[in-house]
Formats: structure tokens, sequence, C-alpha cells
């Protein structure tokens, strides 16, 4: 008798971690239209008022509801992050794949301006182009998007580099194959998979990142709730009240790890030489 196929662990790994992400991500773009108390409220008469029946996580230091807000803000840190990995994945990826495979002084210059912004630490780059910018969440993920990309490129590059080598790349040259066919439909899609898990894993620290803005008052501006910003609004009744900033300190958390969580799934199935013991 034939045994028994048995699913790859890897492959089940990401798929459960995948409905996971994805559960989180509708949650976030739903859960606002469910809330019991509108999160931009001033309740003069609920100032910090404890967690309770009516408000299950308590409320800030102007009466608003800190659930109402945590649930409100669930987006914009989620979806911000998102749209950051997306724009830094799609730009380093096309930049280092058109230095990886035209090469010569184009590479060269591209590849020294990389290393002049990997050079300068990222976070203090982020914060000064942000305060440049201004305020907002707009200008927050254009200053993370122009630190963020050079990974992705420096990524894409060498990986173009290792495949146009490879044999197949060769033996597409000889059947008559142009250089754009030869890069989107060979190089590319051989190229890809580092980068997809790349971004997956760099969700996280993008969460990490854009709250970190919006906590010094870079990001969202009150009085929309974004995560970040709601810690920042709690740290002065942290004594007092530290249910203003625990609950948005464990939602950074709790979100930051299930995208690491992803993020290693991604890897270990994705990922050529995972141990297949």
């Amino acid at each position: 008798m034939e045994k028994r196929r048995r699913f790859d662990p890897a492959v089940v790994r990401l798929l459960v971690w995948s409905g996971i992400v994805l559960l989180l991500l509708v949650l976030a773009w739903v859960g606002p239209r469910f809330i019991h108390h509108d999160p931009y409220e001033v309740n003069l008469l609920q100032i910090t008022a404890r967690p309770s029946a009516e408000y299950l996580m308590g409320t800030d230091y102007l009466g608003r509801c800190t659930l109402c807000r945590l649930i409100t803000g669930a987006a914009r840190s989620i979806y911000a992050s998102l749209a950051v990995v997306a724009i830094t994945f799609i730009i380093g990826t096309a930049i280092g794949t058109v230095c990886g495979f035209i090469g010569g002084a184009f590479d060269t210059v591209v590849m020294r301006f990389v290393d002049a912004v990997q050079a300068f630490p990222s976070l203090v780059f982020t914060i000064a182009i942000a305060a440049m910018l201004g305020s907002g969440m707009g200008n927050c993920i254009i200053a993370m998007s122009c630190i963020n990309w050079t990974q992705y490129a420096r990524l894409s590059r060498s990986q173009v580099l290792q495949v146009k080598e490879r044999t197949f790349v060769k033996a597409a040259r000889t059947t008559g194959m142009t250089n754009r066919q030869i890069l989107f439909k060979t190089i590319l899609p051989n190229s890809m998979t580092p980068l997809i898990v790349s971004a997956s894993m760099h969700v996280g620290n993008t969460i990490l990142g854009f709250s970190g803005l919006s906590f010094l008052g870079l990001g969202t501006m009150p009085p929309f709730p974004e995560w970040g910003n709601m810690l920042n609004d709690g740290k002065a009744t942290l004594q007092t009240a530290p249910w203003t900033v625990i609950f948005p300190g464990l939602a950074i958390l709790l979100v930051v790890m299930i995208m690491g969580m992803f993020g290693d799934s991604v890897n270990e199935a994705l990922n050529p030489k995972k141990n297949t013991n």
C-alpha cells in the first residue's frame, strides 16, 4: 500500500499564520463599525475612568474610550505600515534589479548612493525627514519609505547578479529572447523568493517604527487615534491611569508578534534550504 501523502508542516504553518494575519486585517478594517462609543467624544465626567463594564479598557485623560480608540487606530497603525513595506518593496526591487541587470557605471553610482543612505542611522534619518516634511500620516509614510527601500535594492541586486549567470539564463539568450523578456520572464521570477521573505519579516519592524514616530509627534496627529500617539497621550497619566499606556502597548506587541511569526512561516515555507528533518 502506498503511504499516505503527508502535508508539509511548513506549508500548514504558513496557511495558519496567513489566516491569522488576514483575520487581523479584516478586524482592523471593519472593527470601527461595531464600537459603542465615539472615539473622538470628550467626556469630562469620565476622565481616566478605570476599566468597567461600560469602558472595558477605561478612558484617557479626556474621557475618551480607550477600547474604541484602540480599535479605530488599528487600521492606521497596520495599513500605514503595510503601505510603507509595499512602497519600499516596489521601489527598492525595481532599482536593485535594474542595477544588477545593467551593471556598469549606473550600477556603481546608484549603489554608492545606497551605501551613503545606509551609512546614517535609519531611525535618526527617518526622524529628520519626517521633521522636515511635517507631521501627518502621509508624511510619515514618505519619510519611512525614503530610508527603507535601500535594503530591498541591495538584496534584489545581489539576487539578479547571481541568477543572470545561471545556465537557464544563458540558454534563454541563445533562443533569441530580448533583454526585457529575459529580465521579466526569467531573472525576476527566480529572484523574488528572498525579497518576499524579507518583506514579510519587515512588517513588524515597520509597525514599531511607525508607532515610534507617532509617539514622538511626527506621525498621525490628534485627535485621530493611532497606537503610537495613544502611548504619547497616556504617558502623562501613566501613574494614575496605567491602562492608557498598557493596552496600546499590548496591541503593538501582539500585532508585531503575529507579523513576526507570519514572516518566519513565509521564510520556512519558501526557503529552498529549509530543514527537512
